[in-house]
């Protein structure tokens, strides 16, 4: 386990803050300007839990495990490895999701369909692996 970890600076914080902001504001707007209100919405609407949820992450330190930890730049070795892991699973059932949407897709499967399908089985595994990983040390 290192011990030479520094948190996070303040500066560093506010500007991935600013530049989270930015990117969620660009979609919404480039989603409101081509017609896609529902996309915009949901833009807005997830970014502001996304964010609300890192400066949780980021008041409380690095107490509250593998996530806050990670938020305030003190992963150690284990935590990267979980997450490295967590991100191969993830990317393995997003890949077998997107084979079996591509031949659903032959039966009537809509686009939206398969894009959900994928998005949803990548996050999903993604926070099971971290969760299984996490607890069994």
């Amino acid at each position: 386990m290192s011990t030479d970890a520094q948190p996070a600076p303040l500066i560093a914080k506010i500007a991935g803050a600013t530049a989270a902001v930015a990117a969620v504001t660009a979609i919404a707007l480039v989603a409101y300007a081509t017609g896609n209100d529902s996309i915009g919405k949901g833009a807005i609407f997830g970014g502001a839990i996304t964010l609300a949820a890192i400066l949780v992450l980021w008041a409380v330190g690095s107490r509250r495990g593998l996530a806050s930890r990670t938020a305030n730049g003190l992963a150690d070795e284990r935590d990267d490895r979980i997450l490295t892991h967590a991100f191969a699973h993830s990317a393995f059932a997003m890949g077998a999701a997107a084979i079996a949407s591509l031949i659903a897709s032959f039966y009537g499967l809509p686009a939206a369909g398969v894009a959900g399908i994928v998005l949803w089985a990548g996050l999903v595994t993604f926070i099971a692996s971290v969760v299984i990983q996490g607890r069994r040390g």
